[in-house]
């Protein structure tokens, strides 16, 4: 049993910010996921359609509890909530060999504790960049990027743009 259950009465509203269509179809076009892919979160979808086959889900409000989900997956790609995002990138690691979260980059670089976690899982392989979280209607505005950590990585991070958040010259 979950030690810290989350039902539909006690979730923070600031946890649901849907991902747009677009950048959850670039996301999995971009890092291409194979194997069997869980989208842990699965809201409205975005990620879910767009995932390949064989694909897994979960949702707190139809009472599927990712903390609950113990099988090991290939990949999880999702929009995690962010007030448990360090619980839930614990679980993440301990069930993925790939996983690409779209998220305020901060909520990952800012600790040193999360970024020794992912070290030993293998590292950051990619950051796409999506824009501000106001860009994609969210209530905030810190850099969105989709991370992508790969179990036994040892290569150099690279950093991508999605094509309308590219710098111009």
């Amino acid at each position: 049993m979950d030690a810290f259950p989350r039902t539909t009465t006690d979730q923070n509203p600031n946890d649901v910010v849907f991902t747009p269509v677009e950048w959850a179809r670039d996301i999995v076009g971009f890092f291409q996921p194979s194997g069997t892919c869980l989208d842990p979160c699965r809201g409205e979808s975005s990620f879910f359609d767009e995932l390949p086959e064989p694909k897994l889900w979960c949702e707190i409000t139809e009472g599927v509890d990712f903390f609950q989900f113990d099988e090991k997956v290939d990949w999880i790609i999702s929009n995690p909530p962010y007030s448990l995002f360090s619980r839930w990138l614990d679980h993440s690691l301990q069930i993925a060999d790939h996983i690409v979260y779209l998220i305020p980059v901060n909520k990952l670089l800012s600790s040193l504790q999360k970024l020794h976690k992912v070290y030993r899982f293998g590292g950051i392989a990619h950051i796409r960049y999506y824009g501000t979280g106001r860009d994609a209607g969210f209530p905030f505005g810190f850099p969105v990027g989709a991370v992508y950590l790969k179990r036994g990585y040892e290569g150099p991070m690279e950093i991508s743009w999605y094509p309308a958040a590219a710098p111009t010259q």
